[in-house]
């Protein structure tokens, strides 16, 4: 009988340290998308911006023929200029806020701030209240992204005003927002506010609602959801393209060099002096790239060696990389995918999975064949013994059972090894209404007779975690994180079930 350690090694692609082998699902077709972005309020929906003004949802993987709203004799559109952004409240469930970046009928770059109406698939387009607009000399370098970061403040990045090598120098003039990301307080503000801790104020050389200069034309920046770290991709000029990096708790103030260096190469009037923050990665335009297209950190369940990985893409070449820091601060850059037409926009929806557009499409990013989606609600008919594909000498247990207060919880036993030796791992977790998953800690125990899990009896040892989804009604999936034991996922197929409870009857 095989261990779990020996599994692992067995079965590469269940290890964080595996290849990753990515590929892209398509999940709706949809021409020129923006931007790809999640509400955050547990429904679960996809929400992407059209350049051409609308905004549109997935839900239950079916896309809405409505649009959530349509602001499209608001905007004017160009090859970058139109409807450019959305961004959630963080609090959105309670106050039903939103942010739109676009391109005016003037040419600005406004954000305007939106609610959503009684039918939480459609906004209300009267609620819409300008709380900013930046002229803009020329409709390129128009582009960027608004962003909510962990400090529940709106990030708001801005290119430097179009033109090539920054012809009116506003990437190093902090008294514009040309080139700037800013940071504004708007959480219950009528406009906003210019928060109190930002790196410049009472600098009479930089903007107060500045956070970071020195940018080009920045496609785009977002938030490690797990860290808080943010990632910049600024687009370059003749030669290269640039990321840059802040780290969680950084406090901003970051010069990104721009029109001094592109990249981070000598560009202009520069003297190897200046207070410059390079990027942790540049490439050059050789094998077909010319500009890039900044993306999103993976933090979904489902894949686990895409796990803290920063997925972004090249416009022109098509290609979508990974790009990883070490444990000793050094980055990893890879080469993941040729999707064959231009990368547009990268986002997250909120289990963290990313998806990618271009050429008309939406697709998810998957390592190997995507997880099923969504999975089937649990209750207590998936009660009953399961034992992992392929492997029939380990078995789990499975308990779904409902409180005398309502609440639901499920008990989960894994009988397994390690190195040779039986292993049992038991966990509890809560099943929220209609939930299709649950997650639990997992406890090693020992010293207890056949199916005897009494927290009186034994020794307990923290494992690790495990999340089960219900992908049908006969099979359950475990996605598992035991730390230096190894990550991975396993599908468990139904042995038997509890008389009486019957799943399909059940639906």
């Amino acid at each position: 009988m095989r261990s779990l350690l020996v599994l692992l090694a067995l079965l590469p692609w269940l290890s964080s340290a595996g290849a990753i082998d990515l590929r892209a699902t398509e999940i709706a077709s949809l021409p020129t998308v923006t931007d790809i972005r999640n509400a955050g309020d547990g429904s679960n929906r996809i929400f992407m911006t059209q350049i051409s003004g609308a905004v549109r949802i997935i839900e239950n993987g079916q896309l809405l023929e409505e649009p959530f709203i349509d602001i499209r004799s608001d905007i004017r559109i160009g090859a970058e200029e139109g409807l450019l952004s959305i961004a959630f409240s963080p609090d959105y469930d309670v106050d039903g806020e939103f942010y739109l970046f676009y391109s005016d009928t003037f040419g600005r770059s406004v954000v305007a701030r939106y609610r959503v109406s009684e039918n939480p698939n459609v906004a209300d387009a009267a609620s819409g209240q300008v709380i900013l607009a930046v002229n803009q000399p020329l409709p390129n370098h128009n582009g960027g992204r608004v962003v909510f970061g962990p400090d529940w403040m709106l990030y708001v990045a801005l290119g430097d005003g179009g033109g090539a090598g920054d012809p009116e120098e506003n990437g190093q003039d902090g008294r514009t927002r040309l080139g700037t990301i800013l940071r504004l307080d708007v959480i219950g503000q009528n406009n906003f506010a210019i928060p109190a801790d930002n790196p410049y104020v009472n600098d009479p050389d930089v903007r107060d609602d500045a956070w970071a200069i020195g940018l080009r034309n920045p496609w785009r920046m977002s938030f490690d959801r797990d860290t808080g770290a943010l990632y910049i991709a600024d687009v370059g000029q003749n030669e290269f393209e640039e990321i840059n990096f802040e780290p969680p708790g950084f406090a901003g103030g970051a010069n990104y060099g721009w029109n001094l260096y592109e990249g981070d190469t000598c560009f202009s009037n520069c003297t190897g002096s200046e207070d410059v923050v390079f990027p942790v990665l540049v490439y050059d335009h050789s094998s077909g790239r010319c500009s890039i297209t900044g993306g999103e950190v993976y933090r979904g369940p489902d894949y686990p060696a895409l796990q803290g990985t920063y997925l972004y893409g090249d416009f022109c070449s098509g290609e979508v990389f990974g790009l990883t820091r070490q444990p000793d601060g050094s980055w990893q850059n890879e080469l993941l995918l040729s999707l064959g037409f231009s990368v547009f926009t990268f986002g997250e929806d909120e289990r963290g999975n990313v998806y990618v557009a271009g050429g008309g499409r939406v697709l998810l990013l998957s390592d190997g064949e995507p997880a099923g989606t969504p999975g089937v609600p649990i209750d207590g008919s998936f009660s009953g013994t399961y034992v992992v594909e392929g492997l029939n000498d380990q078995g789990f247990f499975v308990t779904i059972d409902e409180r005398p207060d309502g609440s639901r919880f499920a008990f989960i036993a894994w009988f397994t090894f390690e190195a040779g030796a039986p292993l049992w791992l038991v966990g509890v977790g809560e099943i929220a209404a209609d939930a299709d998953s649950v997650e639990m800690t997992m406890d090693k125990v020992e010293g207890l007779n056949f199916l005897d899990f009494s927290t009186t009896t034994g020794q307990r040892e923290t494992f690790g975690t495990m999340r089960f989804v219900a992908r049908d009604c006969d099979l359950l999936e475990t996605t598992y994180d035991f730390g230096d034991r190894g990550t991975g996922t396993l599908d468990l197929a139904r042995l038997t079930g509890i008389e009486g409870r019957d799943c399909r009857a059940a639906r």
